[in-house]
């Protein structure tokens, strides 16, 4: 008898990782990771904004398992699990370097230039195709003006915003143009070869958006962005795909638990 595989590709900061460490959190997590491992159905692929080392000391400090592929730097970077750890997926870097049209991070920097409210990100939040900065407050009131001086410059890039409920700072990252965590998803559904209805996607903030939308399943965690949510509520039902989104009542780890069982990847 044929086993069907399901593949969870999940968000981690906000969605599996949650913002509070308390010992009600973390228990969550331990709850998650139990159903996992009882499962020889679900594959996991951890999409996130951190680089590589940054992810995987996160799944550790909180006891996440060890996934198949990392996606980082908020879909510009894909890493696959081998004998030794990770190694880069050389046909996803050599698809970024075409979509970002031979500009260097620096390049994007200096064609941004300096924007009262807007921030770079330290140094080891940066990537070779992605730059990433801070604003004041919410994030969408930069958009239109970075923009404008992205085009000026002839860049193809994509803007990709996200709110920190708890630093109350807005995130807005420059990525190649046509990427975000999307981009990443559908090249990971081609890799692992399951079914379209049998991909998962969880998350809980607007960097999470376009992943949200591309017609797979989707978690959205209790604790999602509420505009988030309201967003994605009209934009599912303009679709035609409200019924592959799942709201759970849940958040963070149980939030993922719960959905995955609506979904029927776990028991």
């Amino acid at each position: 008898m044929s086993i069907t595989r399901y593949l969870l590709a999940s968000d981690l900061d906000g969605t599996l990782i949650p913002l509070e460490r308390d010992a009600q959190r973390l228990r969550e997590v331990a709850e998650l990771v139990d159903a996992f491992e009882a499962s020889e159905e679900l594959m996991l692929a951890y999409v996130t904004g951190r680089h590589l080392s940054l992810a995987q000391e996160g799944i550790e400090e909180i006891g996440l398992p060890s996934p198949d592929w990392f996606v980082c730097d908020v879909g510009t970077s894909v890493y696959r699990r081998t004998g030794g750890g990770y190694e880069p997926d050389p046909e996803y870097r050599q698809a970024m370097r075409a979509l970002f049209g031979g500009l260097a991070g620096d390049e994007v920097r200096a064609a941004i230039g300096a924007m009262d409210g807007l921030e770079l990100q330290e140094e080891e939040k940066q990537a070779e195709f992605k730059v990433s900065y801070y604003t004041r407050g919410r994030p969408e009131p930069f958009v239109e003006t970075v923009q404008a001086r992205l085009d000026a410059a002839h860049a193809r890039v994509n803007l990709v915003v996200s709110h920190d409920p708890v630093s109350g700072r807005g995130l807005l990252d420059v990525l190649p143009a046509s990427v975000a965590k999307d981009y990443a998803v559908r090249y990971l559904h081609d890799c692992s070869g399951v079914d379209e209805e049998h991909l998962v996607y969880a998350g809980d903030s607007g960097n999470d958006r376009a992943a949200m939308l591309t017609g797979y399943r989707v978690i959205v965690v209790g604790n999602a962005d509420e505009a988030l949510k309201k967003d994605l509520g009209i934009e599912s039902v303009a679709q035609g795909i409200a019924e592959r989104i799942y709201f759970a009542e849940q958040h963070y780890a149980r939030g993922v638990l719960e959905g995955l069982r609506h979904f029927g990847a776990l028991p």
